[in-house]
């Protein structure tokens, strides 16, 4: 028994000691006359079997277990070999190929989309690269990320997209994560991301990563569900003038402009590049106009005195309209709802949306670079949420600063701030609108007296034939026949009636039929002088301070994240912090910051990551932690771990665990919002 230990110990110390000794070379490979990455090219160890293929980003790989120097055999189709001799282990290659001038016959290559990198990563991950996004059925590569395994997509209008992974599906997804080039795409004062309203156009997006399930080990608080990771077009990467446009249904116009250069030292290297991003779209977006009663509603269509609709708003059930125990005082009044509004006369259905980008790259080295990028957003869309809101003429500014070396370092410090514009709660302006008119109280007491008045003694004076008389002293017997015959058979025999009659009432409680007796104003009709004043001024003014819809908002965010990665020959070493500060400015309209009251909070995290490889490097062991404090919560611990074995090119098998958080969102914490009969708190 000792001896066979002793046998195992040996052969995994030799494993671990053959792993110890490896080494790594890394590269990349370009088109020597375009500078484009070239995707699935091979790199062989001259006289071996051993070799890699590049991935998306036309970065490689190559582990080595023999001492230097090294000969490098370097192919892709259509284009020359190239042999190499590597001297330093420490030193990125930057590998150029030449198209091979040869006319070729045709030829068939076939590859994954997925890279080997992305095969070996701790997390499932869905891909979507340049050549996907080119080629998708849907209207832009955004909306393709709804034919991705675990994608849910959400159409809350034209121009807002919402995009779920792994269940929980929402218009407000807090509990994913969507970054491009490593920043936070979320609104400051929302806590999640606006689609793709404030995002990358798509002629510089270069590919899109999904990660599905619990990933805040490696991403951070948020990534909870998964993580939409964008990447962008580096000027280096594709220089030159690139232009789309679209056109549709809807008077659908969508127009996207890339322009990026490159400029060269004396020795012909790369050093400055910059690119232009400009996307424009407009389009009328598809009207709400669901009148079906809600799940909500008390009544049917059928019921006489209306009933609670989908998109009309201010006709929801109020115990002051309903009468349906009071059929002695008000016979067939029932259950009656208040003269609502309908979303397409509160919301500007013409959607439009601007995102201007720009990007200088610098580099300090070959393989390390600073990066100067501003991105600008701006439009009028339409959002559900707690509410529906009509987004007019909201805009975001995006800074970021970054200097990194890829597979190194990274340190990277960006801003996010909005301003909501003129836009304005559809739903909560729909109240106003009634209330300006005249109170709730005092139009149900105005419909019920109407009936009472004038309803009540044509029923009970027999002018409805067959409708039971009470006598002016009814016996007890009599007054529950009364009670218990009387609305049914008015709704069985003299339906058409009821509809007159409840037309007539609300007619006189719109103060349409005549004035009230309270001497409040007429109902605000839609498409009157009236109504139009009334609204503009509704939805200028502030919902806090002023009585208004009108949000303000102008809230930040401020982020820092520093990474740097240690590789020792055996193993490799991740560190990374980040510290992050949010700055809410709502003036009530939103949170809690009212009468002069400044909401600051802050939060901050770091992590740590071991990766080791074994057994000729199929096996690549993970591990990671992670630690995040929030200014209002205690610290949070979330860990992960995996195995990957690598059977062969076209095999992989992974086990892993990870765990994730979720810090809850500012609306979680300061929320004061008024949303027309209740006030949502944080």
């Amino acid at each position: 028994m000792k001896q066979s230990l002793s046998h195992i110990s040996l052969c995994l110390f030799l494993l671990i000691s053959s792993s110890a000794w490896s080494q790594k070379i890394n590269g990349t490979l370009r088109d020597k006359n375009t500078n484009e990455v070239l995707i699935g090219a091979t790199v062989v160890e001259k006289g071996t079997t051993n070799g890699t293929t590049s991935d998306l980003d036309g970065n490689f790989i190559l582990t080595i277990t023999k001492s230097l120097p090294v000969q490098l055999v370097c192919s892709y189709v259509g284009y020359e070999n190239l042999e190499i001799s590597v001297t330093d282990f420490n030193k990125k290659l930057s590998v150029k190929l030449s198209p091979n001038q040869i006319n070729l016959s045709t030829v068939t290559v076939t590859d994954s989309r997925i890279s080997d990198k992305q095969k070996e990563s701790a997390l499932t991950v869905e891909t979507m690269d340049i050549i996907a996004i080119k080629q998708t059925s849907a209207a832009n590569f955004y909306e393709g990320l709804g034919q991705m395994k675990g994608v849910d997509l959400t159409s809350a209008s034209i121009g807002f997209k919402v995009i779920n992974t792994r269940g929980f599906n929402s218009t407000s997804p807090v509990r994913s994560l969507q970054i491009i080039d490593g920043v936070d795409n979320q609104a400051p004062g929302l806590n999640f991301s606006l689609g793709n309203f404030l995002g990358c156009a798509e002629l510089d997006v270069l590919k899109v990563d999904l990660v599905a399930g619990a990933s805040s080990a490696f991403y951070g608080p948020n990534a909870f569900n998964g993580v939409i990771s964008i990447s962008s077009r580096s000027p280096f990467v594709k220089p030159g003038l690139e232009v789309s446009a679209k056109i549709g249904e809807r008077n659908l116009l969508e127009t996207c402009i890339r322009y990026a250069f490159v400029l060269k030292n004396k020795k012909g290297e790369e050093k400055f590049g910059a690119k232009f991003n400009v996307f424009a779209m407009r389009a009328n977006d598809w009207e709400a106009d669901n009148l079906s009663a809600t799940t909500q509603s008390r009544n049917d269509e059928l019921n006489p005195g209306g009933y609670d609709a989908v998109n009309i708003y201010g006709d929801e059930y109020n115990r002051a309209g309903n009468k349906s125990q009071s059929t002695y005082s008000y016979p067939g009044l029932g259950t009656y709802y208040r003269t609502g509004y309908h979303e397409k006369d509160l919301v500007d259905y013409n959607t439009e949306n601007l995102k201007l980008g720009t990007a200088l790259h610098y580099k300090l080295k070959p393989e390390t670079e600073i990066i100067l990028a501003s991105n600008f957003g701006a439009g009028t869309t339409v959002y559900q949420g707690d509410n529906r809101y009509s987004l007019k003429d909201i805009t975001f500014l995006q800074n970021r600063i970054e200097i990194k070396k890829n597979n190194k370092f990274f340190l990277r410090f960006y801003s996010t701030n909005e301003n909501a514009g003129k836009s304005y709660d559809a739903f909560f302006t729909a109240l106003l609108l009634q209330n300006e008119a005249k109170r709730d109280l005092d139009w149900y007491q105005d419909y019920s007296n109407y009936w009472a008045s004038s309803v009540k003694p044509k029923i009970n004076s027999n002018n409805l034939p067959g409708i039971p008389v009470i006598p002016p002293l009814p016996t007890p017997e009599q007054f529950l026949n009364y009670i218990n015959t009387i609305n049914p058979y008015l709704y069985q025999y003299y339906y058409d009636s009821l509809l007159l009659y409840h037309g007539d009432a609300r007619n006189y409680a719109d103060g349409v039929g005549g004035p009230s007796i309270y001497n409040n104003y007429p109902f605000f009709a839609p498409g009157t002088e009236r109504f139009d004043t009334a609204f503009a001024g509704i939805t200028s003014r502030e919902s806090f301070s002023q009585g208004g819809s009108k949000f303000y908002d102008k809230s930040a965010l401020y982020h820092g994240h520093g990474e740097y990665r240690l590789t020792p020959k055996w193993m490799e070493i991740t560190v990374g912090a980040n510290y992050r500060a949010y700055r809410p400015n709502s003036n009530g309209t939103i949170f809690s910051d009212t009468s002069g009251v400044v909401i600051k909070n802050n939060e901050w995290g770091a992590y740590v990551g071991l990766e080791k490889r074994i057994l000729l490097d199929k096996l690549k062991l993970n591990a990671t932690t992670r630690v995040d404090k929030n200014d209002n919560f205690k610290y949070l611990w979330s860990p992960a771990v995996s195995a990957v074995y690598t059977l062969n090119k076209n095999h992989t098998w992974r086990a892993g665990f990870s765990s994730a958080i979720r810090n809850p969102t500012l609306s979680d914490q300061y929320l004061y919002y008024p949303v027309g009969r209740a006030i949502l708190i944080g």
